[in-house]
């Protein structure tokens, strides 16, 4: 009996580990609603930010780094990578206007998966 009671407080105590159920995302994927620039010619990466891709407030994508600060992104136009929903990235780019807005112009190679 003790046993029993014991599986059922072990059980208990771990349904807050669970994770919440999955986020709802904008339909047609992460990359139908990513900003683009205007045809500007790729770049070195200079910053990299690591994180999951999520929409912002207005269901744009952006990345929500480590630090749980959603940025923008701008996606260059000769970057042929894609990235998904709930998916973790490191990207690498230049800010764009401000550090809110990563520009990920640094092209495929600069879009790891984690």
């Amino acid at each position: 009996m003790h046993r029993v009671a014991l599986a059922l407080a072990l059980i208990v105590a771990g349904c807050g580990t669970v994770p919440s159920p999955l986020q709802s995302y904008p339909p047609g994927g992460a990359m139908a609603h990513m900003a683009s620039d205007l045809a500007q010619d790729p770049c070195n990466a200079e910053v990299w930010v690591t994180g999951v891709i999520t929409p912002n407030a207005d269901g744009s994508a952006a990345i929500r780094d480590d630090q749980g600060v959603v940025r923008n992104l701008v996606w260059g136009t000769h970057n042929t990578a894609a990235v998904e929903w709930g998916r973790r990235y490191r990207i690498g780019g230049r800010w764009f206007n401000t550090p809110d807005t990563l520009w990920a112009c640094g092209g495929a190679n600069a879009v790891i998966p984690q």
